[in-house]
């Protein structure tokens, strides 16, 4: 079964350069690629060189907001925006190249999963961004990347399909042109408008204004998927999210628009999507190493695999979105080795993120992180009523962040 892939450019056009569209006409191989094979993913000079000073670039960002908002946050994702318990369920009679991992069987796992915004640096709902999610899932048995078992597998996403921050070298150029125009977002946009890969630089700030229930959500970077190699990407189902994917936050909506307008549509429906798994069968047109060249999802198709599933619930119980922002780590290198992350964005994550999880850690006080093994250590249960009526904080005026 191929699974729907949403346009996210607000033109309704795919910028130039990041897809290379159709393979030029030539049908797919049809024959998948091994996730260790030549040329999967290829190590630059002095990357873990780069990939430690994007890593202290980060940590100033945290520090930075913590001068604002007293408290540390993520380096990343570090603005919530609801948490729902819900069920992932793998299906049956998968073909071969599918059933891989975690997905090599059918099973119905708990999970609990995070809605975010992904700018380094906090902005209002009201104006266009990259959101994001963040799933752990729990009671999923194998061989675990980190050795540790608690028998959890995280993934991560984004709502749209590629990423600016392409490779170490792009991500530390772009954070070193956030960090000098902090507080003036209009010249960070415009410096860059004026890459030349503007047109993946600019993509994240021209992302439509959904609501989050509405968003299709992409991997991004690809993941070693059993024996081959893949990208993910998880889209709405129900009825009631894909009527709300045409419809537009207003540009004086209230600054906390979105993560109210989840927590109405989490109390009023049963919110599903679909997970699929886009495999990886040209490197030429796939590349691993490089997430801001988009694998043609027309030739490359999405395929389902498994299904989110979450009861009609509160999405933002104040001790669950707490916990989950102080304590608990959502990293695709905790998982399985059936799904270790590929590619040099992915290697320069894996120290990012774990030296951003210190530093937030360390600055709110705590020795330690929480890794939960179920639902059960989750501080508020999934029937708790709606605790607190929290209003819509209305607009400011807000400097736009896309020229």
């Amino acid at each position: 079964m191929s699974c729907p892939v949403q346009q996210n450019v607000h033109t309704g056009e795919k910028a130039s350069g990041t897809v290379k569209a159709n393979g030029g006409g030539k049908p797919a191989p049809g024959e998948y690629i091994k996730w260790d094979a030549e040329g999967v993913e290829v190590e630059q000079p002095g990357e873990k060189e780069k990939i430690k000073e994007v890593s202290d670039q980060f940590n100033r960002f945290q520090m930075m907001n913590f001068n604002e908002h007293m408290h540390c946050l993520r380096g990343t994702h570090l603005k919530t925006q609801g948490c729902v318990m819900g069920k992932f369920t793998v299906h049956d009679n998968l073909p071969k190249h599918l059933a891989q991992g975690m997905f090599a069987k059918p099973g119905r796992y708990d999970m609990m999963m995070r809605y975010s915004s992904l700018t380094p640096k906090l902005v209002p709902d009201n104006i266009p961004a990259p959101r994001g999610i963040g799933m752990k899932i729990f009671g999923v048995e194998g061989e675990k990347i980190w050795g540790e078992d608690k028998k959890t597998q995280d993934w991560t996403m984004n709502n749209y399909p590629i990423l600016e921050l392409r490779d170490p070298k792009t991500t530390y150029d772009i954070a070193d042109s956030l960090e000098r125009n902090w507080n003036d977002l209009g010249t960070f946009a415009k410096e860059q408008s004026e890459r030349v890969d503007a047109d993946v630089a600019t993509m994240g700030s021209q992302l439509p204004r959904q609501q989050m229930v509405a968003m299709p959500q992409f991997s991004q970077s690809a993941y070693r998927h059993g024996e081959y190699v893949a990208k993910y990407g998880v889209f709405p189902l129900g009825e009631e999210q894909k009527k709300l994917e045409e419809t537009a936050i207003p540009e004086d909506a209230p600054i906390n628009v979105i993560s109210q307008k989840t927590r109405d549509f989490h109390m009023k429906h049963k919110v599903t999507y679909s997970f699929c798994a886009q495999l990886l069968q040209d490197l030429d047109e796939q590349p691993v190493d490089d997430i801001g060249i988009e694998w043609d999802a027309k030739k490359y198709p999405f395929e389902q695999i498994a299904t989110l599933e979450f009861e009609p619930q509160d999405s933002w119980i104040p001790e669950f979105r707490v916990w989950w922002d102080d304590r608990i780590t959502c990293n695709t290198w905790h998982g399985l080795k059936a799904h270790q992350p590929l590619g040099s964005t992915n290697r320069m994550r894996r120290v990012v993120y774990a030296e951003s999880r210190k530093l937030r850690l360390r600055v709110n006080g705590y020795k330690d992180h929480v890794e939960p093994a179920s639902l059960k250590e989750v501080p508020a249960p999934m029937n708790t009523p709606p605790q607190f009526d929290l209003p819509y904080q209305h607009a400011v005026p807000t400097v736009a962040v896309a020229s």
